[in-house]
């Protein structure tokens, strides 16, 4: 993991410099250079190493990832354009607030989408299949009990991912996948305040009810699943105010 310095600015008329851990990994042989910043950014603004209201220092960020600045700023448009930067002419880049209104709107399409994609893959999804998601299941138990936050968002998001693609559905989960990363900073913040078992007891539940191919139960189970985003957001937005817009 290596570190890079940002600018951290809490109000338009108060500034302070912090050192920040950001998690960089490797590029990819074909990745563009743009594609690698963006990914890195990505990563690090879900996973809070960027928090919101932080100045983004493009000559920092070219140097630790090796590129030039053109990339970096490239990467920065891209990402203003999906609202998780926020660019402000003359004053500097900016990780955007989390926006509740948007959460929740993503929250609302992923459970119309996943709650149908449930009643669907009870007719689709062979043995072999759901034994793939009894596989991620299992993985979740072990590093739940390791308390590995990192390992249990990775498993979370794969598990719907491979709902998605085991149905069919790529141009959906296209669809969830651009617009996730604002609901996967407030997912990363409930697993830090809140018990991630539900979570889990979901996941369990809905395979059985794949599995046992009660189409009903199994679209229940989403849409209740995705409601968990506002059983938690209170006590998210307790825990880091700091982190929210219109607080």
């Amino acid at each position: 993991m290596r570190g890079i310095y940002v600018d951290y600015m809490t109000a338009p008329v108060r500034k302070s410099r912090r050192y920040v851990m950001l998690k960089i990994d490797a590029r990819n042989p074909k990745e563009s250079a743009k594609d690698y910043v963006v990914r890195q950014l990505v990563y690090n603004i879900i996973h809070i190493n960027l928090i919101p209201g932080q100045r983004i220092d493009a000559d920092e960020l070219s140097s630790q990832l090796n590129v030039s600045k053109n990339p970096v700023r490239e990467a920065e448009l891209e990402l203003s354009q999906t609202r998780l930067i926020e660019i402000k002419p003359k004053i500097g880049v900016f990780v955007s607030y989390i926006d509740t209104k948007i959460v929740d709107e993503v929250r609302e399409l992923r459970s119309v989408l996943e709650s149908e994609l449930a009643r669907q893959a009870c007719d689709i999804l062979t043995k072999e299949q759901i034994d793939i998601l009894w596989e991620n299941v299992a993985l979740w138990q072990m590093y739940m009990k390791r308390n590995d936050e990192e390992k249990i968002f990775q498993l979370d998001k794969e598990f719907h991912k491979k709902m998605y693609e085991m149905c069919g559905k790529d141009y959906w989960y296209e669809l969830v996948n651009n617009i996730s990363p604002h609901f996967d900073r407030t997912t990363i913040l409930s697993f830090r305040c809140r018990e991630v078992g539900r979570i889990l007891t979901d996941h369990e539940e809905l395979v059985s009810a794949l599995e046992n191919k009660d189409k009903e139960k199994a679209y229940e189970i989403s849409r209740r699943h995705l409601t968990r985003y506002t059983e938690n957001i209170a006590s998210i937005r307790e825990s880091y105010k700091e982190y929210f817009t219109g607080v």
